[in-house]
């Protein structure tokens, strides 16, 4: 590995950035940044990934053609948090959603989970992890953390946080937590505006910022910063975090002691870039303590970024001791993560991923997941010899950090097994019209039982109606949350429900088992459900902020 001081500037900056770029393989955009503006790291999507073999063979690709620039290694890293946010989809361990695992609280099979998810994206090439997500979900209309968080009990999310950070970690890659310091009671996605949290510096520092001091004080190699701006934070405006000095210096480093790299979210998104551009975004986020740089998209966007940068060394904005600073970070620990790369082939590769131990330990996760709020007992169960009608929403992409969903499975081939009497499954649209609820509701008569799965019911207002309209004809109507739990709220009518937090089929299995009685469902909800009135049922009111209740 080349030391700092044996670097030219323009080397240095390159070290700063971690760029992305479209396709399957790496095309003229990527290779001019690796081999002429010598970018340190590479951030992958799903666009990037097709399979194991294919994401094996790009790994080593890039890494040869840095290599022969820079002798230096790159950072490659992803977003495979679990649940809806993975970019690796197929053909490893897939680790279930944040909101899962809050509700299985079990740390001692997520370690062993996280560093067997670890070892396998190590092994395709993969050394980073933007994971986990240690913010806190304290607000139900929060539209881009939801199950990405373990919970809304900060001490909770802290134990769960670290417990999957060391497993990645001693998986031997480098874990990023996000985003600090708290993206967690916001209401708008960064993605297309900047949040703004106006909570005291009290409350911050019992709430928000608990899992990041704790991750610090138990060796975090990384922390993300987030989009967001707390005024009581930064001098009383409305600034990002990635761009305040007061936050990542300040807050972070002096405050809370620490040394790792400090990684922003992608510097292309409109929450850090509005009324100044992504060139003097990077720039004043250099100036405020951050260490890494993504520009993840755009191939202008990342020129621009590299441009500036050179530019604010030269004018003497921004200092050689700062750069450096960073750059000794960096390098220090792709030492450690990265060392020497070494050649392995694809069919040794092969033989390593999706490790039965690892999987097996997931699926107890899982199984440990299912949640029922019954308000009798045992109205979670079906009958096998009663007819059942099964209907199941199309799933869709939530927000801006998920891909479209890859599996297509749903309950009732689950179930089909177990039901000796009439099964009938119907996929109903996301937010289904009056007419397809009419005629569901008409079906509905003809069966004993039936199963509703929803999710995310605030922006899909036709699952609600479906709901209520089922709910009031009588027959014992079961409701499956499949992402956030809150969705349940808004029906104090129902008897009982479910939560499942996704719909992996490995998820709906567990869950047909506790449908049928074959097993118990052991989660605890990790997230508090908010009071509906009968007047004003359909609204979700954020929670107090000023007490985090314990989801227990």
């Amino acid at each position: 590995m080349r030391a700092c001081n044996r670097l030219t500037m323009k080397e240095k900056i390159g070290q700063l950035l971690m760029t992305g770029f479209e396709g399957l393989m790496p095309d003229a955009n990527i290779g001019d940044l690796l081999q002429n503006h010598f970018t340190g790291g590479v951030v992958f999507f799903s666009r990037n990934l097709d399979n194991p073999g294919q994401a094996f063979a790009l790994t080593q690709e890039l890494q040869r053609m840095a290599m022969a620039a820079t002798g230096i290694p790159l950072w490659i890293g992803t977003d495979q948090e679990g649940g809806m946010v993975v970019r690796v989809r197929q053909g490893i361990a897939q680790l279930p959603a944040a909101m899962a695992l809050g509700a299985a609280r079990d740390p001692v099979l997520l370690y062993e989970a996280a560093k067997g998810t670890a070892e396998e994206l190590k092994t395709l090439g993969i050394n980073m992890n933007f994971a986990p997500v240690v913010d806190i979900n304290v607000n139900p209309r929060n539209p881009i953390i939801d199950v990405r968080s373990f919970g809304d009990d900060a001490e909770l999310v802290a134990e769960l946080g670290i417990a999957a950070m060391l497993g990645f970690q001693d998986g031997g890659i480098v874990s990023v937590i996000k985003h600090f310091p708290g993206h967690g009671d916001t209401e708008t996605d960064s993605h297309a505006e900047l949040p703004v949290v106006r909570h005291s510096l009290e409350r911050l520092r019992s709430v928000e910022l608990v899992p990041f001091r704790q991750a610090a004080r138990n060796g975090a190699e990384a922390v993300m910063t987030a989009h967001v701006g707390i005024p009581v934070l930064s001098g009383g405006e409305s600034v990002p975090a990635t761009l305040s000095r007061e936050i990542l210096t300040g807050l972070l480093r002096e405050e809370m002691g620490f040394d790792g790299l400090i990684v922003t979210d992608c510097m292309e998104m409109n929450a850090v870039t509005q009324g100044i551009g992504v060139g003097e975004a990077v720039v004043r986020a250099v100036l405020a303590g951050a260490d890494l740089l993504l520009v993840s998209h755009t191939y202008e966007s990342q020129l621009e970024a590299v441009a500036a940068l050179e530019r604010a060394v030269a004018d003497g904005r921004l200092p050689e001791e700062r750069i450096d600073a960073s750059v000794e970070r960096i390098l220090r620990l792709k030492e450690l993560r990265i060392g020497e790369l070494r050649e392995r082939s694809w069919e040794e590769t092969r033989t390593l991923l999706e490790n039965p131990r690892t999987l097996r330990t997931i699926e107890r996760l899982r199984e440990k997941s299912i949640t029922a709020v019954n308000r009798e007992p045992d109205f979670c169960r079906l009958s096998p010899g009663v007819g059942t009608l099964v209907l199941w929403p199309q799933m869709a992409a939530a927000c801006k950090s998920e891909d479209e969903p890859l599996y297509d499975d749903t309950l009732g081939s689950c179930l089909c097994p177990f039901i000796t009497a009439k099964l009938t499954e119907r996929v109903y649209g996301t937010s289904p019209s009056p007419d397809e609820i009419a005629a569901l509701a008409t079906e509905s008569k003809e069966y004993g039982q039936i199963v509703v799965g929803i999710f995310h019911t605030a922006s899909n207002p036709g699952q609600p109606a479906l709901v209520r309209k089922l709910l009031a004809g009588g027959t014992k109507v079961i409701l499956v949350s499949l992402r956030n739990p809150v969705d349940l709220a808004a029906f104090p009518e129902a008897k009982g429900f479910l939560a499942c937090y996704e719909h992996h089929p490995h998820t709906l299995q567990a869950l047909s088992r506790v449908l049928m009685g074959m097993a118990e469902p052991a989660g605890i909800l990790p997230v508090t459900l908010p009071d509906h009135s009968s007047e004003g049922r359909e609204s979700i009111e954020p929670r107090s902020a000023s007490v985090v209740e314990s989801a227990t």
